[in-house]
């Protein structure tokens, strides 16, 4: 009886022992990750069901999600003909922020045009330098005309270099194009992740034409 009693103090002792360690583990695995990692993860989160997400039901008429291609700080969301967003980048990584193709690759590598799968036309831009010669702090890892899914590598840009330059490093998201009539609605807070919601694209009711313009509201 006094063995069976001593075996089971034993047996719970190491469990305990065993899940602490376990805890740990999974501990140290998350202060070790990187911000470059943390964003690819995101970014990978957002691209799995993105079917799910990005196209829904809001006042009974089809929309689209598009995420935020960084993580950052949101600085500014700017209604209007072209709704604007600015974030503050966390990071030296930028993510496609839906399906779609890279429409334009601009020569200096810091900006695109991206057409979603859905139809809309966003320019997305690192940064705000001009000088050819900044050109060295922009690595573009997508080509022109490249279709990609929602999460993919799209450009690594170096902070450090382009703030030392004194150049801005803010990341713009701006929608040009999308349907007569249709609405675009701000959803990201005062902070994003990658991959995470930033503009919920809503189509019109009827038949829809790709024109400039279209009803903005904030969230």
């Amino acid at each position: 009886m006094l063995m069976g009693i001593m075996w089971m103090m034993t047996a719970l002792v190491v469990g305990f022992m065993a899940g602490r360690i376990s805890m740990y583990g999974l501990w140290d695995t998350d202060e070790g990750e990187t911000e470059e990692g943390r964003d690819s993860r995101q970014a990978e989160s957002g691209k799995q069901g993105r079917r799910r997400r990005d196209r829904s039901q809001e006042d009974g008429r089809p929309s689209w999600s598009l995420a935020s291609p960084v993580t950052g700080e949101v600085l500014l969301q700017k209604e209007g003909e072209h709704p604007t967003m600015v974030i503050h980048p966390h990071s030296d990584r930028l993510y496609a922020p839906a399906d779609g193709k890279v429409s334009r690759l601009y020569p200096m590598g810091s900006a695109f045009l991206f057409t979603t799968e859905f139809g809309a036309e966003i320019y997305i831009q690192a940064g705000c330098g001009e000088d050819d010669l900044l050109a060295r702090f922009y690595r573009p890892r997508v080509l022109q005309n490249e279709v990609v899914e929602k999460g993919k590598l799209l450009l690594e840009f170096d902070r450090r270099g382009l703030e030392e330059e004194g150049v801005s490093v803010e990341v713009s998201v701006c929608v040009e194009h999308f349907c007569y009539g249709g609405e675009v609605r701000m959803t990201a807070g005062d902070r994003v992740a990658a991959g995470e919601e930033i503009l919920q694209i809503l189509e019109p009711s009827g038949q829809a034409v790709t024109v400039h313009g279209f009803a903005v509201h904030g969230s």
